[in-house]
């Protein structure tokens, strides 16, 4: 009978640390990456409009959809502080250094910034949202 129980606590034992290293597995896969993929710069190269790809979207099927930021803000080389817009998940089939951000479109106004995509979707981000500290 003790043979018994102390088997069964190693397969409960086993199953566990089987089951921690799934989730580390998959918090490392899925970990945002943060990796700036185009970027424009407003005249004065004061502030700066960078397309960030977070990494695998944790709804995606082996990391085929990618979760997509819009930052407005000061800092080009690793947005944190500034405005934040989060874009829809679309299929990852823009190669590593995101060639078809790159055909999008940028115009800076003193209002604003209105981005025009590839697609031909728009969105405009008035200056109020990312200057004088947000």
């Amino acid at each position: 009978m003790r043979r018994r129980g102390g088997g069964l606590l190693a397969v409960g034992l086993g199953f566990l640390a089987g089951l921690l290293v799934a989730c580390v597995l998959l918090a490392v896969l899925l970990a945002p990456k943060n990796r700036v993929v185009a970027r424009w710069d407003a005249p004065g190269d004061v502030y700066h409009a960078l397309i960030v790809d977070d990494g695998p979207s944790p709804t995606a099927l082996l990391g085929s959809l990618h979760r997509w930021r819009l930052y407005l803000g000061r800092d080009a080389q690793t947005p944190s502080y500034g405005h934040f817009v989060s874009l829809p998940e679309l299929p990852d089939l823009y190669g590593e250094d995101g060639p078809k951000w790159q055909e999008s479109r940028v115009n800076w106004t003193p209002a604003g910034v209105r981005f025009s995509f590839w697609t031909g979707h728009e969105l405009f981000v008035p200056a109020r949202a990312y200057e004088n500290g947000r």
